[in-house]
């Protein structure tokens, strides 16, 4: 099972929205929505397969890249949640800041 955070949800929201007003196209947008749940598929057989977001440094905060794109989750009693969705230029100070 793959849990997705009320932020995490809200996030993909925010980034399907963006994609659609700046392509002009919804089913691009759509698109990439489901490019996300493929990308974070594998996460229920290998929830640590994600590489470790450099900035945070914890082995518990990971990340999954969609082009652009970090899908960042966090690794609880082996069970991934996604936290958060970021364009690849944002910096992340903490896990709070995501």
């Amino acid at each position: 099972m793959i849990r997705w955070s009320r932020r995490g949800k809200l996030r993909r929201t925010q980034c399907v929205q963006y994609i659609a007003q700046e392509s002009g196209d919804w089913p691009t947008a759509w698109e990439w929505e489901d490019a996300v749940f493929e990308a974070v598929a594998h996460l229920e057989e290998f929830p640590l397969s994600g590489s470790i977001v450099r900035e945070i440094g914890r082995m518990d905060i990971r990340q999954v890249l969609l082009g652009d794109y970090r899908i960042i989750y966090r690794v609880k009693d082996n069970i991934p949640e996604i936290i958060s969705i970021r364009h690849g230029h944002h910096l992340i100070r903490s896990p709070r800041s995501l």
